[in-house]
């Protein structure tokens, strides 16, 4: 009988053997077909995000020209034209009325969305990525739609209306040379049809803003690929608050990371004079504050919040105690304030600041945030600036800000 139990029990522990030898195979094969698919899609995002360069240029230059033709052709009393205005003037509305517009590569995504694989990214910030860069890519497209429909019916309108009565002229004017196309060339681009087709190219260059995010969207997924990374560290959570999720979910936010000032904020000098003063310099690895002997009664350098594309200008604090800064005076012994402000304060330099004097040497200062009193931290719109007051001129370097 013992024996008996003894063969059954080796019967199931071999079994059970088995099956965790198959289980581990099954896993490494799923494994190696999700990194093919997601390979696939990184091949996919690499082709769009050198079509949507190509896009944006376009976009971008026919503003530019657009803007160029109001100033120099359409906004100035009887233009003298040669050769080469003509051309660039044909040239350019040529441009502007052929459709251009962005066709996401998404076969090797729907691939995944169709197999077993997408439950195993559930959850990660790679899957919130890609998510995020196909539906951004419809709302790209829907946009775009929208754009080409009313370009074309505008088109269809000013050919319709200039049907054997120029424009032949105006979109071929090198044909005409031979005669004197000016006054009927001019006539056709300061008509109203031809001004309002040109004003539609602003349009285009406003929506660079849509394919630069794009492009970001796709770089990262792309570098997270290479990595086998399928989670954001800390900086790239910050760099994609307002995009992918809230400055709320970040326990680090950095202002300034070797001197170096993340997307979604900017850093500003304002001063008690009008004139323009660059105090902010960019050195390799920190930033140069500068404030000038015997030249404003105060000057302060601040960080503004500027998420998604400007839209987000204030955020909440509240879950940070401290905001560390490494600093050094290029003397030693400079003395400054910090202060931070809502949205709310008042420009009266009546906010709560803490004191800081710097040495020589690179060091750590740590300066918890309820110093600030008078700001209330659920509404910062400035997260730090740095306050100089009096004559006396002082040069500080700074190479890190972060809250914790």
């Amino acid at each position: 009988m013992r024996y008996a139990i003894g063969e059954i029990l080796l019967v199931v522990i071999g079994i059970l053997i088995a099956l965790q030898i198959n289980n581990k195979n099954e896993d490494r094969i799923q494994a190696k077909e999700l990194d093919g698919l997601m390979k696939s899609i990184s091949s996919a995002i690499r082709s769009d995000i050198r079509y949507l360069k190509l896009i944006r240029t376009a976009r971008e230059t026919i503003g530019i020209r657009a803007d160029s033709i109001f100033d120099t052709y359409i906004d100035v009393q009887k233009p003298t034209l040669v050769f080469i205005d003509y051309a660039y003037i044909a040239n350019s509305f040529d441009e502007l009325t052929s459709i251009v517009y962005y066709q996401p590569n998404t076969s090797a995504f729907e691939s995944l969305k169709n197999s077993i694989y997408l439950s195993k990214l559930q959850g990660t910030d790679i899957e919130l990525l890609l998510q995020t860069f196909y539906s951004s890519a419809e709302r790209i497209q829907r946009q775009e739609e929208d754009y080409n429909r009313l370009l074309k019916s505008d088109y269809q309108t000013w050919s319709n209306k200039f049907r054997n009565k120029g424009s032949a002229l105006f979109i071929s004017p090198w044909d005409y040379m031979t005669t004197d196309p000016q006054e009927k060339f001019l006539e056709i681009l300061n008509d109203e049809n031809t001004t309002a087709l040109l004003a539609k190219s602003f349009e285009e260059a406003n929506m660079t803003s849509l394919y630069d995010q794009q492009i970001l969207l796709g770089e990262k997924y792309i570098e997270m690929v290479d990595k086998q990374e399928v989670n954001f560290n800390e900086q790239t959570k910050i760099d994609f608050s307002g995009t992918l999720f809230t400055y709320a979910e970040v326990d680090f936010l950095n202002l300034l990371v070797n001197g170096k000032v993340p997307s979604g904020f900017d850093l500003i000098y304002a001063q008690s004079s009008n004139e323009y003063y660059d105090g902010i310099k960019f050195e390799d690895d920190y930033t140069v504050l500068t404030y000038p002997e015997n030249t404003f009664d105060w000057g302060s350098p601040f960080f503004t919040i500027e998420a998604l594309n400007g839209r987000v200008t204030e955020m909440d604090f509240t879950k940070y105690k401290n905001v560390i800064l490494e600093m050094k005076g290029k003397n030693g012994g400079e003395k400054f304030a910090l202060n931070m402000k809502d949205k709310y304060d008042l420009h009266d330099g009546k906010e709560s600041r803490a004191n800081i004097t710097v040495t020589k040497t690179w060091e750590v200062y740590k300066v918890p945030i309820d110093q600030f009193k008078t700001a209330n931290k659920k509404i910062i719109e400035t997260p730090l600036s740095f306050v100089f007051d009096g004559n006396e001129g002082r040069t500080i370097h700074v190479r890190s800000i972060q809250f914790n």
